[in-house]
């Protein structure tokens, strides 16, 4: 049974979360901190999307590149685009070799009924394992080997489609920083990923088929790619290399109760019982949460239900009930995970500090 662990009195971060402080109330800094967006920010966020959609619709063979994970987010991007606007969408998989099979159907199901192409691309296995092992035996947690392995080719690709056909389709992603940004606990930062490779690793990474040299050089020392988007300092020090590229909750409203109710009924797509739906689309997330609430005493549930807390979204008690569907336990699939590798759980670095 898991042990007690202090919480703010207005949401449910715990006093393990790094940088958090509470006041006499016992309430976090983060909720003090929190405001309520205008109410026409929504308006003029669509405005401004409406005016990127029509400047890139019908250029060329496709008016935007979506990856598709077959995840509720990016679901919900190719469905919105393709609903609203009519787009022709190329959609790009990342495979890691660990796709659920839940991923998989909603993604036959969404190509089809959004009549969208498929391009899938999978990194060499035997690399992206050996990655695995090493950011696991040195910090402890492995998800930014995929979150920027997946990036940098999915920008390769961008950017040799480019070259080829001419033109820069629209990129749009379903990152919503609301609700997925981790402060003081998120993998994501490319800087990160390449300050902890080895001199051998890097090598072999500028070796791979999928992934261009030069894109790498220009991505090596952004932060978190996903916010390098149009029209930001960001994407401008990209130049040549960078996707235009925006990320759709930005600038339409994106309530995480009805997303998976509309793709629901109008996709027949689905998600496993009695889980969060937090990326059940990798198999390995389970670790991943495990891990951070290993470390941490919470996971993206977590922080995702406080800022729900704080929108009026959610109440405290439901956020406390939502606490049982959290991976506080090791999952079964870790043990397999491991011996895949040829590594033992001593071999885990626990007390390594992630990127902050």
């Amino acid at each position: 049974m898991s042990e007690v662990v202090a919480r703010c009195a207005k949401c449910i971060l715990p006093v393990t979360y790094p940088g958090i402080k509470f006041n006499k109330q016992g309430i976090c800094n983060f909720c003090l901190e929190w405001t309520a967006e205008a109410d026409n920010f929504e308006n003029q966020r669509k405005n401004e999307l409406d005016e990127i959609i029509h400047s890139y619709k019908g250029k060329g063979k496709y008016d935007a590149i979506v990856g598709l994970s077959g995840g509720k987010d990016s679901s919900y991007v190719a469905y919105y685009l393709y609903k609203n606007y009519n787009l022709k969408i190329l959609g790009v998989h990342f495979d890691n070799g660990y796709t659920s099979e839940y991923a998989i159907n909603n993604l036959v199901s969404l190509v089809d009924k959004l009549k969208i192409d498929l391009i899938t691309i999978r990194p060499n296995q035997h690399f992206i394992k050996k990655l695995f092992t090493h950011f696991l035996k040195k910090q402890g947690e492995f998800c930014q080997v995929c979150n920027n392995i997946g990036y940098l080719s999915i920008a390769s690709f961008y950017w040799n489609q480019k070259n080829l056909l001419g033109y820069s389709p629209l990129g749009v992603g379903g990152w919503s920083k609301k609700y997925d940004y981790q402060p003081r606990v998120s993998v994501t930062s490319m800087e990160y990923f390449f300050n902890n490779l080895t001199p051998e690793l890097f090598e072999e990474l500028m070796t791979q088929l999928f992934i261009e040299k030069d894109v790498i050089k220009a991505y090596m020392g952004l932060s978190d790619p996903r916010q390098a988007q149009i029209n930001t300092k960001a994407n401008n020090q990209l130049g040549d290399y960078a996707m235009k590229m925006i990320q759709l909750p930005d600038y339409v409203p994106w309530d995480l109760n009805e997303v998976p109710q509309i793709l629901n009924r109008n996709l027949g797509w689905q998600q496993p019982p009695d889980r969060h739906d937090s990326h059940f689309d990798c198999t390995l997330f389970p670790i991943k949460e495990y891990l951070k609430f290993k470390k941490y005493k919470l996971t993206q549930e977590t922080i995702k239900n406080s800022i729900m807390i704080r929108e009026g979204r959610m109440t405290r008690e439901e956020a406390i009930k939502r606490i049982s569907l959290e991976q506080t336990e090791e999952p079964e699939i870790f043990q397999m995970f491991l011996s895949e590798l040829g590594i033992s759980k001593a071999d885990v670095n626990y007390e390594a500090e992630w990127s902050r």
